[in-house]
């Protein structure tokens, strides 16, 4: 069951899947999965995928925003694997912002003590608005939450919404330059919320790459 899971464990999955009809934040292409090889013909399959490196549940690296930061493939692996704790706001409608006292006292219910090694997730329920029009009118984090977690020296923080602000993106231009990674439409967690766990969310190793899609999994 591996070294993480021990007796009454469970892994919940927080991601999205990614398909031709995976939504996509405004400008970006959506994604293409073409059949590249397949049984009959070749006698095996294989697809060809074209898509943003934004696309789907995926981890934004400092290089997104600054150049000369770090891309995803030169983070330390030591990030990937951490304690995370999710904060329940899905009480939050479109363009309602989150502040720092609220932020404050969910953690303070969840009895985590966050810091280094640990990722602050925020539950909106945004995934079931996908395919309709609110979706890219979602809550945020106001830049004092980005401050006080970057204070915190939290490893990453994440959201199951496209951004966790909107322009001229506020919560990016903090968290980034100190090495706090941003994982954006992540999914069931409504299966975790105020709770704390074990977290693991490994990206790709694209060189150079502004972001990876991840599939992060939380060990309850």
């Amino acid at each position: 069951m591996g070294v993480l899971l021990g007796p009454g464990k469970r892994i919940v999955d927080l991601s999205l899947d990614i398909s031709p009809s995976t939504r996509v934040f405004e400008g970006y292409p959506t994604p293409i999965v073409h059949k590249w090889a397949s049984y009959k013909e070749e006698g095996y399959k294989a697809n060809f995928i074209f898509m943003v490196e934004h696309t789907g549940t995926h981890m934004d690296a400092p290089s997104h925003f600054f150049e000369g930061a770090p891309s995803i493939d030169e983070l330390p692996v030591t990030k990937f694997i951490a304690r995370g704790v999710a904060l329940d706001f899905s009480n939050k409608g479109p363009g309602e912002a989150v502040r720092v006292e609220e932020v404050e006292d969910a953690l303070k219910a969840s009895g985590a003590s966050v810091g280094p090694g640990w990722y602050v997730l925020f539950r909106f329920d945004w995934e079931t608005r996908i395919g309709g029009p609110e979706w890219l009118r979602y809550p945020y984090l106001d830049r004092g939450v980005a401050e006080f977690l970057a204070e915190k020296s939290v490893e990453g923080i994440g959201v199951d919404s496209p951004s966790p602000d909107y322009a001229p993106f506020d919560v990016h231009k903090v968290l980034l330059p100190k090495g706090i990674v941003i994982i954006e439409n992540m999914a069931n967690l409504r299966e975790v919320a105020g709770r704390t766990f074990d977290l693991v969310v490994v990206p790709l190793k694209i060189r150079g790459g502004t972001a990876s899609p991840v599939r992060p999994l939380a060990i309850v």
